[in-house]
C-alpha cells in the first residue's frame, strides 16, 4: 500500500519584512495547503522545524497556527508531526501537546533525555502501525555536547557533530526495533545545516550554533531510512542524497530570495522503501523585486512594475555615479504625492553605502507604495509614495 507523506517546514509564522506584515501572505498559504492535502489525499503531514519567527509568537501567530491544525482534524490527513527548529521555543510547542495528541497531531518540542520518545508510530484507520516517523527537533548544544575540563576547547566542533550523530544513532535504533521484520516504513526528520546545503544572501537563514558554521554530513541519515524531512535552509534542495530533502520555506523571507521558487515535496512510500518524491510549486502570494541602476533606469523599471497590476514590493538601489537629488523630491514629482509619508530616524552612513529603497503596491491599486532610504551625514530617511505616475524620462530630468 502507497502512503502518501507531504513535507514542509520553515513557515516562520509572524515573520515580517521590514516594516511589511505578512499575515495575507501566511493565510493564503494555509488556505492553499489545507486545499492541496485534501487534493492529493496526504495520509500525514511533517512539518520540520521553525514553525514561528521567533520564541515569543504573537497572539495573531498563534492563532493562524492553531487554526490551521483546527482545520486539519477535518481533512483526510491522519496525522501531523511537528518539530521544532532554531527559531522556535521548545516549551512553547510543547506546552499543548499532550492536548493535541487526541487530534493525531504530534509535537516534539524539546530533544527527550531518552531518544526513544522521539519515535512516533502512527497507525492507520485499522490500528495498524503505517510509518515509524523518527521525530528529532531542532538539537541544541545543550541536548548534544558536553565538555569536560580534559576537553580541547578547539575540539568542540567535532564533539557537538558527535553528539548530533549519536542522539541520532540512538533514535535510529530503537525505531528499527519497533520496524522488526515488518514493511513498516522509517521516516526521518530534522532541523540542520546538511553539509553542502545553499543558502542566499538576505534569506533569513540563522547559524545553528553561536560562534560556529557546522554542518554535518549527509551521512548521518541510514540508507535504511525511507525518506528524511529537513528544515532550516530556506530553498528547496536535496541534502547529498535522493531521499533526504529541504522542502524549503513557503514565502520568501527576505529579498534575497526575489523570484526564487517556493514548493513542498510530496512523498510516496512503498512498503519499507521510498516510491517518490514529487515537488509542488507554491504560488507567489506577494511578489518581491529588486531593482538597481541611476535614476533613469531605477524609474524606467518602476514603470514596468506599476503596470503589473499586482502587488510587489521592491528593493531598489542607486547606483548611478552622479549625485543623486533628494528621493523624497524624486519620487513625488512622478507620483501621486498626496500618500507621501516622511519618517526621520538617528542613523549613521557607512564609506560607500548605497541609497536604498522599498516599494510595495498594494491590492487594486495599479501604482506602488515606495520606501527609500537616502543616507545623508547623520540622518537616515525613510519614504513611502505612491508612484502610479509615470516615472520615465524622469530620472534624467531630475540629474540635470
Amino acid at each position: 500500500m502507497i502512503r502518501r507523506i507531504l513535507h514542509t517546514s520553515d513557515w516562520h509564522i509572524g515573520r515580517r519584512l521590514k516594516e511589511h506584515d505578512r499575515t495575507e501572505e501566511f493565510a493564503a498559504f494555509f488556505d492553499w495547503l489545507e486545499k492541496l492535502i485534501t487534493s492529493e489525499k496526504i495520509d500525514t503531514l511533517l512539518v520540520a522545524g521553525d514553525i514561528f519567527d521567533n520564541t515569543t509568537p504573537s497572539v495573531q501567530a498563534q492563532d493562524m497556527y492553531y487554526s490551521f491544525l483546527s482545520r486539519l482534524v477535518e481533512s483526510p490527513c491522519r496525522h501531523v508531526v511537528i518539530t521544532s527548529g532554531n527559531h522556535d521555543s521548545p516549551a512553547f510547542l510543547d506546552a499543548p501537546a499532550d492536548l493535541l495528541k487526541h487530534c493525531r497531531i504530534h509535537v516534539i518540542g524539546q530533544a527527550r533525555e531518552n531518544a526513544a520518545d522521539e519515535v512516533i508510530t502512527l497507525y492507520d484507520s485499522d490500528g495498524r502501525p503505517e510509518v515509524i516517523v523518527c521525530a528529532v527537533p531542532y538539537l541544541r548544544d545543550r541536548d548534544v555536547r558536553t565538555l569536560t575540563p580534559d576537553d580541547n576547547p578547539e575540539d568542540s566542533d567535532a564533539i557537538l557533530k558527535a553528539g548530533i550523530r549519536e542522539h541520532y544513532a540512538k533514535v535510529f535504533a530503537h525505531a528499527r526495533e519497533l520496524q522488526g521484520d515488518s514493511d513498516v516504513p522509517i521516516i526521518a526528520m530534522g532541523h540542520m545545516f546538511i553539509h553542502g546545503g545553499v543558502i542566499s544572501q538576505d534569506d533569513g537563514v540563522r547559524s545553528l550554533y553561536v560562534g560556529t558554521a557546522i554542518d554535518v554530513e549527509s551521512s548521518i541519515f541510514p540508507e535504511d531510512i525511507a525518506y528524511t524531512a529537513l528544515g532550516h535552509l530556506h530553498s528547496p534542495q536535496k541534502a547529498g542524497r535522493e531521499y533526504a530533502r529541504y522542502s524549503g520555506s513557503p514565502i520568501p523571507m527576505g529579498f534575497g530570495e526575489a523570484g526564487t521558487r517556493k514548493s513542498v515535496c510530496i512523498v510516496e512510500v512503498y512498503g519499507k522503501n521510498l516510491a517518490g518524491v514529487r515537488e509542488v510549486d507554491i504560488p507567489v502570494f506577494q511578489r518581491l523585486e529588486r531593482v538597481s541602476g541611476n535614476m533613469e533606469e531605477i524609474f524606467s523599471a518602476l514603470n514596468t512594475l506599476a503596470r503589473l497590476n499586482v502587488s510587489v514590493w521592491a528593493d531598489v538601489t542607486y547606483t548611478g555615479e552622479e549625485a543623486a537629488p533628494d528621493l523624497q523630491e524624486s519620487f513625488s514629482a512622478g507620483g501621486d504625492s498626496q500618500r507621501l509619508r516622511h519618517e526621520q530616524a538617528a542613523g549613521r552612513r557607512s564609506p560607500g553605502s548605497s541609497r536604498r529603497t522599498r516599494q510595495r503596491q498594494p491590492d487594486g491599486d495599479a501604482g506602488a507604495v515606495l520606501q527609500g532610504q537616502q543616507r545623508i551625514a547623520e540622518t537616515e530617511r525613510h519614504i513611502h509614495t505612491n508612484v502610479s505616475g509615470n516615472f520615465e524620462g524622469l530620472g534624467g530630468r531630475l540629474l540635470e
